[in-house]
């Protein structure tokens, strides 16, 4: 009888792991590229910190306020990508984007299935396919899936009333990434609801968690510039300047291409909304946390797309609870629906559904396909390496450049990368010089170059033709190396200008 019992339990979930695992491995392993620039970053931090240990500064962004001190605020990711840097580490990082969001879809089907739902195994395929974008950045080796698993284990330990696994997971979540706040939210959430609709006041719950969040801080490797650093983080996440070049994650959908990206999510979840406004709400007192989860992550989109790897999967939830009278009481359905109506329903639903599931995943698949291509700045990292002197500070041309150049070669410094933000905290001008270099609208590039940031090697990216016109007009510049993706340029007569001493 035991058995019986644990196999019902463990053979769904050990199918979920499964599909998840085949879905994510599909992806990752149809091409050579990372998704994204920044995950050529990331794995090679990694895999510094296995070889160092805890670092404390980035000398590889020379102009940047993390040159002499960093904060690591992806820390415990850096840790837990640790395992995936042995051996090669392009395969690492693919292997570490297939089992976390592979942990994190087995942990979604663990939540529906502790909360009593019907077809959780169909909610978690459905929350698997339900956005391209969403599919899309699951699959990068980066926090998010991570950070999205430690969420829907937070809310298991709300549920479940496990208040002192709680504060241990919150503990982590500050190690992990800034983004522990939103769990912060999450609690507050369920603690107003449940006084609002139980009368109940789990004070036990929000003392655990905070104080989880707060021992996060305050015992920290980088404390106490973990604090300022978080406001800065922050302040950048909400406040976007125009004066400075950001990544495209940072800004919001149109309407359209958010419904074009996410249009099971938004059909599925105005869907719940009226079925619960017409025939009420089955268990409100979980059904109306997440909708408000739901609204909080939709409110977080509309100020930045980097928020879709949360909206979707929230909105299966609620909608997973809000239909669940409908999957369950058959009378209620009667005035609605004629003989063997719902079944009609559920069929259309799922064909649409797979319709929708289908293009999502190809068009996710070929966004990682026609990613920047794994080796396409790595021949002039490569010569770089081996043709300059350990230290030397390389003026790469673009800021998204940097990931890549750092992860084949990591001997050289560079200018700044990962975000403009650290050189226009650091100096606007700077910033503002850097830009008119790289832009074509320096009269003499190499005079600007060698005298402000002290670097007589430039990597460019080929396409950018007006930089490039400005290095052929200028004398003192020579192609030191060329493929067909980029170009290492070098500054010649370097001794008519301040050259600093090397």
């Amino acid at each position: 009888m035991r058995f019986n019992t644990m196999n019902k339990i463990y053979t769904p979930t050990l199918l979920i792991a499964f599909i998840a695992f085949v879905f994510y491995h599909t992806i990752q392993f149809s091409t050579q590229n990372l998704a994204g620039v920044d995950a050529y970053f990331h794995i090679k931090f990694s895999y510094l910190m296995r070889e160092h240990g805890l670092i404390k500064e980035l000398p590889w962004l020379q102009y940047t306020i993390h040159k002499e001190y960093f904060r690591d605020h992806h820390f415990l990711y850096h840790i837990f990508y640790i395992p995936f840097t042995f051996g090669n580490l392009l395969t690492g990082a693919k292997w570490g984007a297939v089992f976390f969001p592979t942990l994190t879809a087995v942990a979604f089907y663990r939540l529906l299935k502790v909360s009593q739902l019907k077809y959780a195994f169909a909610w978690t395929l459905l929350m698997l396919v339900c956005s391209r974008m969403f599919i899309y950045r699951m699959s990068m080796a980066r926090v998010q899936s991570i950070s999205l698993l430690f969420l829907i284990l937070g809310i298991l330990f709300i549920i479940k009333e496990r208040h002192i696994a709680l504060s241990i997971l919150a503990f982590c979540f500050v190690w992990l990434y800034d983004g522990f706040f939103m769990l912060g939210v999450i609690g507050v959430i369920f603690f107003l609801s449940k006084a609002a609709l139980e009368k109940k006041y789990d004070l036990k719950m929000l003392f655990y968690l905070f104080l989880g969040l707060t021992l996060g801080l305050i015992i920290n490797p980088y404390f106490p510039n973990n604090i300022t650093s978080l406001f800065f983080n922050m302040i950048r996440s909400v406040r976007i300047s125009d004066n400075v070049d950001v990544g495209g994650e940072w800004y919001p959908f149109t309407t359209w291409s958010l419904v074009k990206d996410s249009a099971p999510v938004c059909i599925m979840f105005l869907g719940a909304i009226f079925y619960g406004l017409i025939y009420g709400i089955k268990d409100k007192a979980k059904t109306i946390p997440f909708l408000l989860i739901s609204l909080f992550f939709l409110a977080m989109l509309c100020k930045s797309r980097r928020s879709i790897e949360y909206w979707p999967p929230f909105c299966v939830i609620f909608s997973a609870f809000a239909l669940d009278g409908f999957f369950k009481d058959k009378e209620k359905l009667k005035p609605f629906v004629i003989k063997g109506g719902r079944m009609v329903i559920i069929v259309f639903v799922i064909i649409t559904t797979v319709a929708f599931s289908s293009i999502n995943f190809i068009k996710a698949k070929e966004w990682i396909m026609e990613e920047e291509p794994f080796d396409y700045f790595k021949g002039a990292a490569v010569w770089l390496k081996e043709n300059t002197n350990q230290g030397d500070i390389v003026f790469n041309a673009d800021w998204d450049d940097f990931p890549q150049l750092f992860f084949y070669n990591s001997e050289n410094y560079y200018i700044f990368g990962l975000d403009a933000n650290y050189i226009y905290k650091l100096d606007k001008e700077l910033y503002f010089k850097w830009r008119d270099i790289s832009f074509g609208d320096s009269p003499n590039p190499s005079t600007d170059i060698l005298n402000t940031f002290k670097s007589k090697f430039v990597v460019v990216d080929n396409a950018q033709e007006d930089f490039i016109k400005q290095a052929e007009a200028d004398k003192n510049f020579k192609i030191a190396y060329k493929d067909a993706n980029c170009s290492v340029y070098e500054i010649i007569n370097s001794m008519q200008y301040d050259i600093p001493e090397w």
